[in-house]
């Protein structure tokens, strides 16, 4: 026997059930801005330490706010195969921080440094679809750790794809 999963919907005030509301808002265009650059650099090299706690203290501050998430990490951006010229730049595996907020993707190129900044229009499913996940274990360790801390633990990054749970 079979076990049926009854999925429940909630009216909204526009005549729209939350599931047709939600893929609505998935299949909306929007303008969405980025900053690309290789994994390693990204994710892992110690001159970007700072990297994941600018992240988490956006999130806090969105949280604190009860603000909608607006940023994410993607990585293997699937946008970028329908920009060869940019995408033969980015040394792969490739990671992009994706943002509806173009200040702050500006702030994000300024500290980040080396990485290619830009915009694209499409949809939240498709900006947002990564063509490849990043092994946590794919960065060497490092030799010689000179920062005053311990490094951020492998993987630290999921918590912020479109799907890490915000």
């Amino acid at each position: 026997m079979r076990k049926l999963s009854i999925k429940t919907t909630k009216a909204r005030g526009d005549g729209r059930t939350d599931d047709e509301g939600a893929r609505a808002r998935r299949t909306q265009v929007k303008q969405f801005y980025y900053c690309v650059a290789n994994a390693d650099f990204m994710l892992n090299d110690e001159n970007n330490e700072h990297f994941p706690e600018i992240l988490r203290e956006r999130r806090r501050f969105f949280k604190e706010k009860s603000k909608p998430q607006d940023f994410w990490i993607v990585p293997n951006p699937a946008f970028l195969d329908a920009m060869p010229d940019v995408k033969k730049k980015i040394r792969q595996p490739c990671v992009a921080v994706v943002t509806t907020d173009k200040v702050w993707n500006d702030f994000v190129k300024l500290r980040m440094d080396r990485v290619y900044k830009g915009g694209v229009e499409g949809a939240v499913c498709d900006i947002l679809k990564s063509s490849a996940a990043i092994d946590p274990n794919a960065f060497p360790a490092p030799t010689n750790w000179t920062a005053p801390y311990a490094k951020y633990a492998a993987g630290w990054w999921n918590a912020f794809e479109p799907n890490g749970g915000f």
